[in-house]
């Protein structure tokens, strides 16, 4: 069919209808067609085809040609499997197990990995108990398996017990060690493997890239009698990690020869240290160029802002996996365009999880929740970073049904351990003032990091706890954790509210003095809002004069607001000149400015800065409030006539406000 196509201008028209096609409907097309003109081919263009799909994430595709085979083989069958273990669909890979006419070594082996690799260890020793035959293939995956999800210690016993190794099976136990530790574990077994082949070498490298050893990785690798194309691409990337392009690139220069990994890993390693233009001029000069490479200029385009440029190489790529599709999603969601982001989305061929993530986390409100349950109704499972993306939103807004919701997902789905998932329920419960549910989630971690503690101290600090706050600072450093920023930034918080200003200033000097941390804006801003609130807005003022960073803006308004609170009106007008003269849109201070006036019956003065907000057009941004009520998000903002039960709303206003009369308060 595609071989009639000449014109220049057809195949543009073509290739600008499957990029922007509804959700597969004429990609299925296209397949259909292409499939019923090429029954002919033999058996092993269908095997072909089908593992070219499942590698592209295109199962529909691959499961069409499986059914249209007009013969098939055990190597069909096996390529099925494979590649539903491979896009992580055990139960559609089991099916076609169960039904298989006869099975060899490859297809149990294949199963087997698949339920290693997920975690699903009962299952995987059920197929293992009953295979037939064993190989050392079998084995490794069992290792591989176990290691994958972090048990090495059980990884080592069936090390150990295995009738037979192979190098892979040394060099996998060895990675296992370094990803998991001891590190010194890998290195005994290193000198333990009955022949130090060039794979276990590049194992014992890899680990040592990794952890950036990088003295070690050069000593390594001069003791090397025989190195590969793996050898030296792997101490170009531990170069480049260090920062050392100068020697990644004489490295790549003298490689004896190179291949398409060896070329991405050297323009990885300029993308990686900022060097974009070196990047691309190495991505030019490629003599042969995979997907990865082309994702991963792409990619690198996309990490430093340059979106124009990705989707220029997005559009020439001459074959775009899923990978392609969610680098230039990332774009559109990292420039806050999500209108774009949103319609580039719903025009995606296929999807997968981390594409759903990446629209979740760009957005801030309910559309977020919206995305997380049509998410789930296509078919996809929430994983780590679709949990840690939308429950944040659920504490921002305040929706803790609907954070209660997602958190019995979370436990039904296995993620009630991963240390990522449960701070980010410490923090939405937090938020939504349940403290108590905070300090449950927290207690029952088995594990925790860093992460962990600095949720539960915010939390504290947030609800005004200040003693609970350090003690559970005390309690971290005791548990041989470290403090980091956000630690103190928690701590500051609590200082703020409760008016702790000895304490503030110790914990804020401990920073640099104890722990070797620079001050971020954010820790100044916490102390001019600690100095202010407390009165002292003269050492505030003199505070900000001192620093040497650019404050965050709410800081000005927090100081001017204390003046406005304290009576110090001197210091208040001479704030506001301040901000005003490179802020002189911001509405909040021209608000803040006429009631410090208005406080002190100064109503020409209020009248004067009236006019010049308005001459300015400077706007202040309406608050907003919201609850939620059966599942839905309701919003007020002031005078808004919007609501379709506005009338209610007013009548149970000015009942309320009546009982407020009679009880002495007023309505504002």
């Amino acid at each position: 069919m595609f071989t009639r196509i000449r014109s220049p201008e057809y195949r543009f028209t073509l290739y600008i209808r499957l990029l922007f096609a509804e959700r597969n409907s004429w990609v299925r097309c296209v397949s259909y067609h292409v499939n019923s003109s090429v029954v002919h081919h033999d058996i092993y263009w269908w095997n072909s085809n089908i593992t070219s799909c499942f590698r592209q994430g295109d199962i529909e595709t691959a499961c069409r040609l499986f059914h249209e085979m007009p013969q098939k083989n055990l190597v069909t069958w096996n390529c099925m499997i494979s590649g539903y273990v491979r896009n992580q669909r055990l139960g559609e890979a089991r099916k076609l197990f169960d039904v298989m006419p006869s099975r060899n070594v490859v297809s149990w082996t294949a199963m087997l990995t698949g339920y290693a690799k997920c975690g699903k260890f009962e299952e995987a020793w059920n197929l293992f108990d009953r295979m037939p035959e064993r190989n050392v293939v079998c084995w490794n995956s069992m290792i591989s398996g176990y290691i994958s999800n972090g048990r090495i210690e059980e990884a080592r016993e069936i090390f150990n017990g295995m009738p037979i190794r192979n190098s892979v099976s040394w060099a996998t136990m060895i990675e296992g060690y370094f990803r998991h530790g001891p590190v010194t574990e890998a290195c005994i077994l290193f000198d333990q493997a009955p022949e130090q082949t060039t794979s276990l070498y590049n194992a014992l490298l890899s680990g040592y890239a990794e952890m950036g050893y990088l003295e070690d990785s050069c000593q390594l690798f001069d003791r090397m009698a025989q190195r590969d194309v793996a050898s030296w691409t792997t101490m170009i990337t531990c170069f480049s990690r260090a920062g050392q392009m100068e020697n990644a690139r004489g490295l790549f220069e003298e490689m004896p020869e190179r291949d398409v990994t060896a070329w991405t890993a050297i323009i990885c390693g300029y993308l990686h240290n900022g060097k974009i233009n070196d990047a691309r001029r190495l991505f030019d000069e490629m003599p042969h160029r995979d997907t990865v490479a082309w994702n991963s200029m792409i990619g690198g385009y996309v990490r430093n802002g340059m979106l124009e440029d990705a989707l220029q190489l997005f559009v020439q790529m001459p074959r775009r996996d899923i990978v392609s599709w969610n680098l230039i999603l990332q774009g559109y969601v990292q420039q806050d365009d999500m209108i774009i982001a949103h319609n580039f989305f719903e025009k995606m061929t296929r999807r997968d999880e981390t594409s759903w993530n990446t629209m979740i986390s760009g957005y801030q409100s309910e559309e977020a929740l919206v995305l997380y349950f049509r998410m789930m109704q296509d078919g996809f499972k929430p994983d780590q970073g679709t949990y840690t993306s939308v429950i944040p939103v659920c504490g921002a807004l305040s929706v803790v049904g609907w954070g209660r919701a997602i958190h019995l997902r979370v436990i039904q789905s296995g993620y009630e351990n991963d240390t990522m998932v449960t701070s980010s329920l410490v923090s939405m419960y937090s938020k939504c003032g349940i403290l108590n549910d905070a300090s449950l989630v927290f207690e029952r971690m088995k594990e925790r990091d860093t992460i962990a503690w600095n949720a539960m101290i915010v939390a504290q600090a947030y609800h005004g706890s200040a003693v609970e706050a350090f003690k559970l600072f005390s309690s971290m450093i005791h548990a041989g954790f470290r403090p980091d920023h956000v630690t103190f930034l928690g701590l500051l918080t609590t200082c703020v509210h409760k008016g702790l200003v000895d304490k503030g200033w110790k914990c804020f000097k401990s920073m640099e003095k104890n722990w070797n941390l620079i001050p971020k804006p954010a820790h100044y801003a916490c102390m001019v809002d600690l100095l202010g609130r407390s009165g002292l807005l003269i050492e505030a003022y003199e505070f900000i004069k001192q620093i040497h960073v650019d404050l965050p803006t709410y800081t000005w308004e927090t100081l001017l607001s204390a003046c406005r609170v304290h009576g110090n009106l001197e210091l208040g007008t001479l704030i506001a000149k301040k901000v005003l003269s490179f802020q002189p849109s911001n509405g909040g201070m021209y608000v803040l400015v006429s009631n410090i006036y208005a406080a002190r019956g100064m109503w020409e003065d209020v009248e004067n800065v009236r006019a010049l907000m308005k001459h300015r057009c400077a706007k202040k941004e309406l608050a907003c409030s919201w609850i939620e009520m059966k599942g839905r998000m309701c919003a007020f903002v002031y005078n808004d006539r919007s609501h379709p039960q506005m009338e209610d709303i007013y009548k149970e206003l000015y009942t309320l406000s009546i009982i407020m009369d009679d009880i002495g308060w007023t309505l504002n």
